[in-house]
């Protein structure tokens, strides 16, 4: 199993999990976690995914011949947490690279390079599809993550290829949202409410269900909620 964005969160629940089940995880990340390197089954590879010249170096190519090869293209950033008027091109161009633009590049490469049965995944939001106030950048992107899951499974029907809608998960990113300010995003006090109620998803729920699908021959929509599958 190849993982991007294992230092923290949901890459590194998955990651986890996937090793306590008995899979190889290939991990690609900016930080290497000690729960994989330091694993039998575990390996990383140091890529910073905004960057285009690293990103297209990279090599999908596993060291290993599997009966199956699974990518999660997970790595990601909240971006521009502000009115759309006020984003700066950097930001709204790191933001659209990490979250799309290195899935795409990196969702062909593993079709090109990965031999054998494959299944594709990515992390996607329900910021996809509902618009929320502050979060062009992050809505946008993630919609085109959507799309592109759509497009690819319709490219290759024999191919289980699927983005996930995690919820709202206990992650880093969580706490960076609930750093902004009403003024920046006017939603801000209901996630800090969802937080101190302790209505947050566990990133290891999201890692497990994850690893069911991934597991099962159930039929799955292209475009999935994880609390839909949820044990």
């Amino acid at each position: 199993m190849i993982v991007t964005g294992v230092s923290s969160g949901i890459g590194l629940a998955i990651s986890i999990e996937a090793l306590r089940q008995g899979w190889y995880v290939e991990g690609i990340g900016r930080n290497a976690p000690t729960e994989l390197i330091e694993h039998s089954h575990g390996s990383f590879t140091t890529c910073d995914l905004s960057d285009r010249v690293a990103l297209k170096e990279l090599s999908l190519s596993t060291s290993q011949s599997y009966d199956l090869t699974v990518l999660v293209n997970n790595a990601g950033t909240l971006g521009p947490v502000k009115p759309a008027q006020k984003a700066n091109w950097e930001e709204i161009d790191h933001c659209i690279t990490l979250n799309t633009s290195s899935a795409m590049l990196l969702s062909a490469k593993f079709l090109n390079e990965v031999d054998g049965e494959k299944q594709l995944y990515f992390t996607g939001s329900g910021a996809a599809q509902f618009a929320i106030t502050g979060w062009s950048a992050y809505c946008a992107s993630k919609a085109a993550v959507h799309m592109y899951a759509e497009v690819l499974a319709q490219e290759h029907p024999h191919l289980r290829i699927h983005a996930f809608r995690p919820g709202k998960v206990n992650t880093p990113m969580q706490a960076e949202i609930r750093a902004t300010t009403a003024a920046d995003f006017p939603s801000v006090a209901h996630f800090k409410e969802e937080f101190e109620s302790g209505n947050l998803v566990l990133p290891e729920t999201v890692a497990t269900t994850l690893l069911d699908v991934i597991n099962t021959n159930q039929e799955i929509p292209v475009i999935f909620s994880i609390s839909n599958y949820t044990r």
